[in-house]
């Protein structure tokens, strides 16, 4: 018996080297194996009444608020946006990261964490220099003295991947080689499904804030009506992965985010905040923002179908033959149905996660939401998507005078000035500021 006992004993010590994530969702799992298995049949499980409502109150709380704190970072123009998205990507991956801890094995492997950081560090300084150096593309003279510094960056940073990549062979130990590699393959996952995924994002308020706006803006609008179909109509199970979805909640999302999505854009269209490329990184809600416009924000007139025509003048008593409407609203469409079908498998892909790490939340940092990574686990998905179709579809073709003047410094001292001497001669004798290039010159 004291065998037993000691050995009892031993092993719930041997609990200590257990995740701080498992530690904190342990109580919790075993409700969660309960509620999967009452799921079985493909019902949603029908929770307690009180409980619901009391998690139904906390959620709509924190939902508006975190609503009311996205529009106030937008509200601050491109360099607020940036920090803010930064700030999601350290906890994010400080949330990712923390699910593969193992206390007791990373207290004889010290640099464990420190490694950890320092990829981070790595992968930040180089998406970020690169998004410093586009911004400093409309301050050319302020690029031209900083030059030397951006004409190595990519160099510097892969240099210093390198570096940690020495730090950690020089630090694998004997009887840790599985487990320190399984931190070192857990870590590259998080930098590129968390950091690199999320960099789209800022790809997209280079573009104009719309297009960093409208996908975030969708995703949101479809997580808060799913979750209203779901709750009051939700009767038949989505996914075994959440049990808590339904195809009610599903569909219901799916088309409210479609209807708002082609409604919103056309309301934002005409406001050149947002529609516009930042000038600079200071641009806030309050600057007087001015642009040629992408044509896709430009209404049209479209012709009616004839059918469509016959079956509207029978209802309204009314002929109409053509509507006015802009094309990036069809744009929205595609967008929305992406955000409606796809990027909901983001979601069930954290869950998955969850299911293989036993928790129920990536943290409690949100209430009524879990953590973080629970509230933008379908963002990064919807980044890359509508940068890609951005891009794909709707992004002018444009040579820009930063672009050019960046281009202009990578050339040796000869080079520009044979360079400056063409466009002197051709702009003189095409007549273009043919005055005021001889006054300059005089």
């Amino acid at each position: 018996m004291a065998m037993g006992k000691k050995g009892s004993n031993s092993n719930l010590r041997s609990g200590s080297g257990d995740s701080p994530a498992k530690l904190r969702q342990r109580k919790s799992h075993s409700k969660e194996v309960t509620e999967v298995a009452n799921t079985a049949s493909g019902t949603v499980p029908q929770d307690d009444s009180k409980k619901r409502w009391k998690n139904w109150r906390q959620r709509t709380i924190f939902t508006f608020l975190m609503i009311g704190g996205f529009f106030t970072f937008i509200a601050l123009g491109p360099l607020s946006i940036m920090l803010m998205v930064l700030c999601l990507q350290v906890l994010i991956y400080r949330e990712v990261i923390s699910l593969s801890s193992v206390p007791k094995k990373e207290r004889d492997l010290p640099w464990s964490r420190a490694m950890n950081v320092y990829f981070l560090g790595c992968l930040e300084y180089y998406l970020y220099g690169q998004n410093i150096h586009r911004a400093l593309k409309r301050h050319p003279w302020l690029e031209a003295h900083l030059q030397p510094m951006f004409a190595h960056h990519t160099f510097i940073s892969f240099s210093m991947y390198l570096l940690g990549f020495v730090w950690f062979v020089s630090t694998l130990r004997k009887g840790y080689y599985r487990f320190q590699m399984g931190q070192f393959a857990w870590t590259h996952m998080a930098l590129a499904l968390v950091v690199m995924q999320s960099q789209f994002m800022i790809e997209n308020i280079f573009e104009g804030i719309f297009w960093f706006f409208l996908p975030i803006a969708l995703v949101i609008v479809n997580d808060i009506f799913a979750y209203v179909f779901g709750f009051f109509f939700g009767r038949h199970q989505l996914i075994e992965l959440s049990p808590k979805k339904t195809w009610e909640g599903y569909i219901g999302g799916g088309l409210t985010t479609m209807v708002f999505g082609f409604v919103f854009t056309a309301l934002l269209s005409d406001w050149k905040f947002m529609v516009c490329a930042p000038p600079n990184l200071h641009m806030t809600v309050f600057s007087d923002v001015q642009c040629d416009v992408n044509p896709v924000f430009v209404p049209r007139d479209y012709r009616v179908p004839s059918v469509v025509t016959a079956v509207l003048s029978a209802v309204l008593h009314k002929t109409i033959t053509t509507v006015t409407i802009r094309p990036v609203q069809f744009h929205s469409l595609a967008i929305s149905a992406f955000a409606s079908l796809i990027a909901p498998f983001g979601g069930f892909f954290a869950s998955g996660v969850k299911r293989a790490f036993n928790i129920k939340d990536f943290g409690n940092s949100i209430p009524g939401h879990g953590g973080v990574t629970d509230r933008f686990d379908c963002q990064f998905i919807m980044a890359a998507f509508s940068h890609t179709y951005f891009t794909s579809f709707i992004k002018l073709s444009t040579v820009t005078v930063g672009g050019v003047f960046s281009s202009f410094l990578v050339l040796n001292p000869e080079k520009q000035i044979e360079l400056y001497h063409s466009i002197q001669e051709y702009l003189q004798t095409s007549g273009s500021v043919a005055g005021a290039v001889a006054n300059t010159t005089a």
